[in-house]
């Protein structure tokens, strides 16, 4: 799973402060744990913190990552794909 992930977070890049903010605000909205662990997933990122640890950190949401990697070839969610278009992280 681990080498999904890997292969994940380097096509999705390094999130932007904006997308850290977004992240907080859906957080803010569903005070859920899982949102929690997508906060902590961008700040680690945004933050440089090597993926490896981001992956024991934020695992329930770094695993999402990599299921989606592994299933779809693609680390965004469906919706986001699609919304993204061939500006996707999947498609450049």
């Amino acid at each position: 799973m681990k080498r999904q992930y890997l292969r994940a977070t380097k096509l999705m890049g390094r999130p932007s402060f904006a997308d850290v903010l977004d992240e907080v605000q859906e957080l803010w909205k569903d005070k859920t744990l899982e949102e929690l662990h997508d906060v902590v997933h961008s700040v680690c990122r945004y933050t440089h913190v090597p993926d490896r640890i981001t992956y024991h950190l934020a695992k329930p949401t770094a695993t999402k990552h990599a299921l989606r990697m592994k299933n779809r070839g693609c680390p965004r969610s469906e919706r986001n794909c699609l919304a993204a278009g061939e500006s996707c992280c999947c498609r450049t």
